[in-house]
């Protein structure tokens, strides 16, 4: 199960990368309750059908710009409902390594810039034949506007839409397998020492990492990772609750 892996980025590096690959795999996932997600759309995608309607009202001559607004706005929420983490993953005999990179989408503001701009334009021409289309300047390029300066100007915000993590776990660290079929993910438990639990005494807490991987992958990966893990390692086939 070899594929060409995702070049990774310069803050990312593999471990062993000299070691022989048992498998190796990368993609594209999003990595959190894609239920939740999925439902924010539909909302999202509701409330863009209200407005449309209700600025259709001024008139049809306003078919256009209706038009235009809601791929404006389903185009922002589809953004933020649907984005998406890369994983690149290894498995040798010394155990598991993957590494997780986001970067920040700079098309995105831009994005938002130039939508404010141009519906700006067509919103402030419209007001010129009904008055009630400066609400819809206001509240639709307006909007857009504050968000792309703050997106602009914000280095957190940057820094919230930026992640690079490399982990490497050995096989016997693991003391449970679940899978989680639905979403072909694999959870491969542990336990992990903080020493600021319990007001500073420290304690070992439950983790789980989680494993994306493809369909048509899960059967294959399941087998290799089963033989590696201790013989005494759970398994079971369960939903994997995500939170990230």
């Amino acid at each position: 199960m070899f594929e060409s892996p995702l070049t990774l980025p310069p803050q990312l590096d593999w471990q062993y990368k000299d070691e022989l690959a048992l498998a190796e795999w990368s993609l594209r996932a999003r990595a959190y309750n894609t239920d939740i997600a999925n439902g924010l759309l539909v909302i999202f995608t509701l409330i863009s059908l209200a407005g449309t309607y209700w600025h259709r009202t001024l008139g049809d001559h306003h078919i256009l710009i209706d038009v235009l607004l809601f791929c404006v706005v389903m185009s922002g929420a589809f953004s933020m409902t649907h984005q998406t983490t890369k994983f690149a993953y290894r498995l040798t005999a010394s155990g598991l390594e993957f590494c997780e990179w986001k970067e920040f989408p700079e098309w995105l503001p831009r994005m938002l810039k130039w939508a404010a701009g141009i519906t700006c334009v067509f919103m402030l021409m419209l007001a010129t034949v009904h008055p009630a289309a400066l609400i819809g300047a206001i509240a639709g390029p307006g909007m857009m506007g504050l968000m792309y300066l703050k997106m602009g100007t914000s280095s957190q915000f940057r820094e919230m839409h930026e992640r690079y993590r490399h982990k490497v776990k050995p096989w016997s660290d693991f003391t449970k397998m679940t899978v989680f079929r639905r979403r072909s993910i694999i959870g491969l438990h542990f336990e992990w020492y903080n020493p600021n639990a319990d007001g500073g005494k420290g304690r070992m807490i439950p983790w789980e990492t989680l494993l994306y991987c493809r369909k048509s992958q899960l059967d294959d990966l399941i087998a290799i990772i089963r033989e590696h893990l201790p013989e005494s390692t759970p398994y079971e086939e369960a939903y994997i609750p995500i939170y990230a």
